[in-house]
């Protein structure tokens, strides 16, 4: 018996040193990759030969916040397919491309994953780029519209002989679920403020409302306007041209656009390899290409402004949730600590708050509100730089702010509030599921999922959200110095521009993130600053999880690009809906969220 024991420990001690040892060296294969699959490389680790051309594109994905944390199933749903580069470090990277020796120019190589506003402060960056007298080419195979904005900016827009180019307009669709809740037996009681505020809509009905489509008409007409003027000035020709154009077809075989003057030229890639040679790359070793660094590589390169006082540059990029939320969502209770800190660091001279949100919880967005007060009550500068939309909110945790700067087509304002309540009632009925109990009290069931809220109740909840209204209203007049009846006016839930924000006085200046920067420099009474990024880069974005669902092809040959999955992009495009109702996780049911999300394609 006793050797039996001594048998049963030494195998039972065997198994436990095999996981503890399996387990070390799983820890160390993680830390591994995470350390080697970051989304930015250390400088000494980019080596750039002379005649070697700066490639943008390849399934690159540029966000505005340097690191997510540890990825779940978002990645998979969500994510992108290549790598990574968060925005600030991209339009470094392009400046220091214009003062480096061994860069050439830059080649557009499509496939760039970004917002119209990124792809806009991309263009700028470009442009004055070819101050340097070196080239800017674009090569493009089966280019998108967002694609082919992106590319206008460039010297020569060459061609695939068998492509095509899209230029087609924008639209903007949503899901209406509202008769299929109903149809299923699921309540849906909404409680609102604001005649624009219509993102409670896909759960109430099967169609947008008229103030719905008066307002994304307008939205979509003055993106679509700038969008054409700025390809228009590149190509060198008029807006009503390049609008005709766009009426005509909306994609364009190749030798179609050259003959249109959307492309200079057509070829085939080897064709194109010449080309590139012939502006000023040097061959690669094989002689069948050219010396290329992809955007996502060089951006290793970079090394934010060190010196001075500390200027923090925090992110809030994602739905507004309750909590600490996951990752792609802006945690109400993580962004309020990281403001929190940073007003408790004496280094910490003015703060630069990118916001690229279309709000969420009420709750969640007031806690925030109160800690960018809170920093500007210290004398701590608050600027706000608005990505693609920063509205309702997005707009909310933005109005306290010193300065609030927007690009001419963010999406701003919504200035609204709704409550939401399903319930199972109907469904219950239908499946013969009984719910039954006991209460203390008249409203101890107050919204409870198993019944229709009664009117009573109802006006509860209006009530509430009418004071969350009033308190959105006094927080926006006092941020900006206007009356209340003022704000109302132009509030009740409507979006708009940044242009047209700034003529209302929601938005202080119009810009992008680097001259956010600069105004927070000089409300600080800066000379010099060094650039902190909140979250930082490398802060647990990267991890095992993340290499095996992401494709990243850092330095691919050029030509190289993620293989497309049917299933995988299925799954993306419905995720978006499932991802709206998860977000929805106020304590009080109720939200300050803008319906009009851009297409990043």
């Amino acid at each position: 018996m006793k050797d039996f024991f001594k048998s049963v420990f030494a195998s039972a001690l065997g198994t436990f040193l095999a996981i503890a040892i399996g387990g070390f060296a799983l820890i160390v294969l993680i830390v591994s990759l995470a350390s080697s699959a970051g989304g930015n490389h250390d400088s000494a680790t980019v080596s750039v030969k002379p005649k070697t051309m700066l490639v943008i594109g390849g399934d690159l994905t540029i966000n505005d916040t340097p690191a997510h944390g540890a990825p779940g199933l978002d990645i998979f749903l969500l994510g992108g397919n290549g790598p990574e580069v968060d925005l600030l470090r991209a339009l470094e990277a392009i400046d220091l491309a214009a003062k480096d020796r061994n860069i050439a120019g830059i080649l557009l190589n499509g496939g760039l994953s970004a917002g119209v506003t990124q792809k806009a402060e991309l263009r700028r960056a470009i442009a004055a780029f070819k101050a340097s007298g070196k080239p800017v080419l674009a090569w493009i195979e089966n280019g998108s519209q967002g694609e082919y904005y992106l590319s206008s900016v460039a010297d020569k827009v060459l061609v695939h002989t068998a492509g095509e180019i899209e230029l087609k307009g924008l639209s903007s669709y949503h899901m209406y679920f509202g008769e299929t809740l109903k149809l299923l037996g699921v309540g849906v009681q909404v409680t609102k403020v604001g005649k624009y505020k219509s993102a409670v809509e896909p759960y109430i009905g099967g169609a947008m409302s008229e103030p719905a489509r008066e307002q994304s008409a307008a939205l979509m007409g003055g993106i679509w306007k700038r969008i054409l003027g700025e390809m228009a000035k590149s190509r060198a020709m008029t807006t009503p041209t390049l609008a005709r154009i766009a009426d005509s077809a909306g994609i364009f075989s190749a030798a179609k656009a050259v003959e249109l003057k959307l492309a200079d030229k057509t070829m085939h890639r080897d064709e194109l390899v010449k080309q590139v040679i012939a502006a000023g790359a040097g061959a690669d070793e094989s002689g069948t290409s050219f010396l290329q660094v992809s955007l996502h590589r060089y951006a290793g390169k970079v090394r934010l402004p060190h010196g001075g006082g500390r200027i923090a540059i925090v992110y809030a990029e994602g739905e507004i949730v309750d909590g600490w939320g996951a990752p792609g969502d802006v945690g109400g209770d993580r962004l309020a600590r990281d403001l929190r800190l940073l007003r408790g660091d004496k280094r910490i001279k003015a703060v630069v708050l990118r916001v690229n949100s279309p709000g969420g919880s009420a709750f969640a967005s007031d806690v925030v509100a109160r800690e960018v007060g809170l920093l500007r009550k210290k004398d701590i500068p608050v600027v706000v730089s608005m990505g693609d939309v920063a509205a309702s909110g997005g707009y909310y945790i933005a109005a306290k702010a010193n300065l609030i700067m927007a690009d001419a087509s963010t999406i701003t304002g919504s200035i609204g509030v709704f409550g939401l309540h399903l319930n199972y009632g109907e469904l219950a009925k239908k499946v013969n599921l009984g719910t039954d109990g006991v209460k203390t009290a008249r409203f101890a069931d107050l919204l409870a999922e198993h019944r229709a809220a009664t009117p009573e109740e109802l006006a509860i909840v209006q009530t509430s959200v009418d004071g969350i209204y009033e308190e959105f209203l006094r927080i926006v007049a006092e941020g900006r110095g206007l009356k209340r009846d003022g704000v109302h006016e132009i509030a009740q839930g409507r979006v708009w521009l940044g242009e047209d924000a700034k003529g209302l006085r929601l938005v202080d200046k119009l810009g992008g993130l680097r001259d956010a920067i600069k105004e927070a420099k000089l409300l600080a009474k800066l000379d010099q600053a060094e650039l902190i990024q909140v979250p930082a880069l490398h802060s647990g974005r990267d991890n095992l999880l993340q290499k095996m669902l992401s494709d990243d092809q850092d330095d691919s040959p050029l030509f190289a690009k993620a293989s497309v999955d049917p299933a995988k992009e299925f799954l993306k495009a419905n995720a978006k809906w499932l991802r709206a109702i998860r977000v929805l996780n106020d304590p009080k049911g109720v939200y300050l969220t803008c319906p009009i999300l851009p297409d990043r394609r």
